[in-house]
């Protein structure tokens, strides 16, 4: 039988007193009542003494289960009419929320539970609809998005995904010093991006840098709202543009051989995509067969793996001296792809030079998007 004790210690009831327990339908119903000398004016606060019962009213709530049994508390309420504020209300319930016909706890079981398991699998351990447990997680995200002190971020990561096909994407940011995403916007233009980058400037944020593309839209979006805040462009993306550099020249080069060398050629795309580091024995014997056709893809090849080095150098000036040898390097390759992405890395070189003062990349936003994608694949609807 259950107890005034057992309230407090299992259900999380604190100054309530235990009327009687009810089994109905495999349920259990513990029938509560709040104390005397804990009874309050929700209004003014004043205490019992200066209260007058005028009325009842019974609630039920759901409580987590016991075992495998539904479990609910009846409050035994009254309405009060207190003397010194001349009004009659119903007695204030601390242990839920507004109209919520649930206990406080079970809210935070039920977070606890989204914290270890899928919506769905928590759900059916509770006993209650998907949409209930997703309705509770969700207000619990929502108030800790709220809580969030934005003065406080220094340094984010700016990039976008893909929502689905058609050219539809969400922009994310991230506080790279949390790990905490702090936005989410459909779209992937300034205007996703400025409107959150406002409410950070009227919260007196002091940002200090931002990692991101090549994207001119976010870069437009930060030199608009943070004109001092440096922009450092990502390691991972300028690998990206370099990658496709050399796939593009691959194909020209194919579209004008004939025969054995325009086979071997076609065939070399993820050989040449591939860091050398990670090649096979027989993937070497290949890209030296690859030399021998076509020495100025080999060039740019051996090129696109010299520029991961720059990320590793220690201070701007080597990085500086570095980025000049590699664009010169990059047009005297006659190759117009290469050339155009030599103007690219010379426009941006102060987001490139910027990443030895900060050390920053989008990389921890890049594995949140992934995951996201995966969400996006599986069953879970959101």
């Amino acid at each position: 039988m259950a107890t005034t004790s057992y309230l407090y210690h299992a259900l999380g009831l604190l100054r309530y007193c235990h009327l009687r327990t009810e089994y109905v339908g495999g349920a259990i119903y513990h029938h509560v009542m709040r104390k005397k000398e804990a009874r309050s004016c929700a209004a003014c606060g004043a205490r019992w003494h200066e209260l007058t019962m005028q009325g009842r009213f019974q609630r039920t709530f759901r409580a987590l289960p016991f075992g495998r049994r539904a479990q609910f508390v009846v409050l035994h309420g009254h309405f009060q009419y207190c003397q010194r504020c001349v009004r009659t209300l119903r007695e204030p319930i601390d242990f839920a929320r507004g109209k919520r016909r649930r206990l406080q706890a079970f809210d935070r079981s039920v977070v606890e539970l989204c914290r270890i398991a899928p919506i769905r699998h928590g759900a059916l351990f509770l006993a209650v609809g998907w949409d209930l447990v997703k309705e509770i997680f969700t207000a619990h995200l929502s108030a800790r998005l709220r809580k969030r002190k934005l003065n406080k971020v220094r340094y984010l990561a700016v990039d976008e995904f893909s929502l689905r096909k058609g050219h539809h994407y969400m922009t994310v940011v991230l506080d790279l010093e949390t790990g905490h995403i702090l936005h989410a916007q459909e779209g992937k233009d300034a205007h996703a991006l400025i409107p959150f980058l406002v409410t950070l400037k009227r919260k007196r944020a002091k940002l200090i840098a931002v990692a991101m593309d090549m994207s001119p839209a976010y870069m437009q979006a930060v030199r608009q709202v943070f004109p001092g805040v440096e922009i450092v462009h990502d390691p991972y993306h300028v690998v990206t543009i370099v990658n496709r550099a050399i796939d593009e020249t691959r194909r020209d080069m194919a579209r004008e051989l004939n025969g054995a060398d325009k086979q071997l050629i076609k065939g070399s795309r993820f050989l040449l995509l591939r860091s050398l580091e990670d090649l096979t024995p027989r993937s070497l014997e290949r890209l030296m067969r690859l030399m021998e056709v076509n020495e100025s893809l080999y060039a740019a090849y051996l090129l696109k793996e010299d520029l991961r080095a720059f990320w590793n150098l220690p201070n701007a000036e080597l990085g500086s001296a570095f980025l000049d040898g590699w664009i010169h390097q990059a047009r005297c390759l006659g190759l117009k792809h290469f050339s155009k992405l030599a103007d690219t890395l010379q426009r941006h070189r102060c987001g490139l030079l910027s990443y030895f003062a900060h050390r920053i990349s989008t990389g921890p936003l890049e594995g949140l998007n992934n995951k996201i994608k995966v969400l996006k694949g599986g069953s879970i609807k959101f």
